[in-house]
C-alpha cells in the first residue's frame, strides 16, 4: 500500500503544526515534504497543508481561502473532529499565523515557537530534526492541555469567591494559576491552599499595586502582617504556612477577598 503523501509550504510554525495535527488525526504513515509554493502549483498530494496551490486527492487544508481569522492547524482540527487539547494548540498557531506577536516586543517574539523554528532553519537542522524536536514540543503541550481540561471541572467546584465584575476570584487549591486565568480571567487571582495565601494581579494590568494592600492587611484581625511577602513590583503578595504543621493562614479568606475587592474597586475610581 502507497504510502499517504502530504505537501506544505516551506517551514512555519503553522506547517509544521498542521503535518504533526495531520499525522495525529490519521494515525497511519505519513510522508511530509515541505516545498517551495512554485513546486507544489504543479504537484499532487493526497493531502496539501497551508497553500493554495498543488492539487490534492483527498483533501486540502488552507487557510489562504477565508477571511477568517484561523489557520491551517485549525482546518486539520474542525475536519477531524479533534478534542479540546488539539484544537488549543491549532489555537496557539493560529494566534502566531495570524501576526499575533505585534502585540509583543523583541523580546517576546524571540521567545514564540515560530522563532524558534525558524532558527532551527538558519542552524540548517535537517527536517528529521525539527519535526522529532517540535513533536516532543506539541505532544507535551497536548499532555498538559489534556490535564487542564480534567483540572478546570475540579477548579469551578473550589470556587469560594468570584466578585460580579470578575475582579476578584478565590479558590481553594493549588491549581495551576495559568489554567485559572486563562479559563476563568480574574483581575486578581486569590490561592488558598496548604502552603498558605496568595493574590496574584493578571499580567495585563498594571494598577492597583499590590503593596499598597498593605496597610489593609495590617488592619485585619491576627494578620501577622510581618509574615506577608510584599512584592515590590506590586503583581503579587503570600502568606506562606508550613503543610505539615498546624499552623492556619491568619485571616479568613471570604472576608480577606471582600476587603481586596473594596481596596481594587476604590483604586479604580482614583483620578489619573
Amino acid at each position: 500500500m502507497p504510502k499517504t503523501l502530504a505537501i506544505t509550504s516551506p517551514p512555519d510554525l503553522d506547517a509544521v503544526a498542521s503535518a504533526y495535527l495531520l499525522r495525529r488525526a490519521l494515525r497511519e504513515d505519513l510522508e511530509v515534504r515541505y516545498l517551495d509554493h512554485s513546486i507544489i502549483e504543479v504537484s499532487e498530494a493526497d493531502y496539501i497543508l497551508d497553500s493554495p496551490h498543488g492539487k490534492a486527492r483527498i483533501m486540502r487544508f488552507d487557510h489562504h481561502d477565508t477571511k477568517e481569522w484561523t489557520c491551517s492547524a485549525m482546518k486539520v482540527v474542525e475536519y477531524f473532529h479533534m478534542g479540546p487539547a488539539e484544537r488549543r494548540l491549532a489555537e496557539a498557531v493560529c494566534w502566531q499565523d495570524n501576526a499575533g506577536w505585534r502585540s509583543l516586543g523583541r523580546d517576546g517574539l524571540d521567545n514564540t515557537l515560530d522563532s524558534a523554528l525558524k532558527s532551527m532553519m538558519v542552524a540548517r537542522y535537517s527536517q528529521e530534526q525539527f519535526e522529532g524536536i517540535f513533536k516532543s514540543i506539541f505532544d507535551a503541550m497536548i499532555t498538559k492541555f489534556e490535564e487542564d481540561e480534567r483540572v478546570i471541572s475540579q477548579i469551578e467546584k473550589n470556587i469560594i469567591f468570584r466578585s460580579e465584575g470578575n475582579e476578584v476570584l478565590t479558590v481553594n487549591g493549588d491549581f495551576p494559576k495559568d489554567v485559572i486565568f486563562q479559563q476563568f480571567s480574574p483581575h486578581f487571582l486569590v490561592k488558598v491552599s496548604r502552603w498558605g495565601i496568595s493574590v496574584t494581579r493578571i499580567a495585563k494590568l498594571r494598577s492597583p499595586d499590590l503593596y499598597d494592600f498593605k496597610d489593609s492587611v495590617k488592619k485585619m484581625p491576627g494578620s501577622n502582617p510581618d509574615r506577608w511577602f510584599f512584592h515590590p513590583q506590586g503583581f503579587y503578595i503570600g502568606y506562606s504556612i508550613n503543610p505539615d504543621s498546624n499552623e492556619r493562614i491568619p485571616v479568613d479568606p471570604l472576608e480577606f477577598s471582600r476587603e481586596l475587592l473594596s481596596f481594587v474597586k476604590n483604586d479604580s475610581r482614583k483620578p489619573d
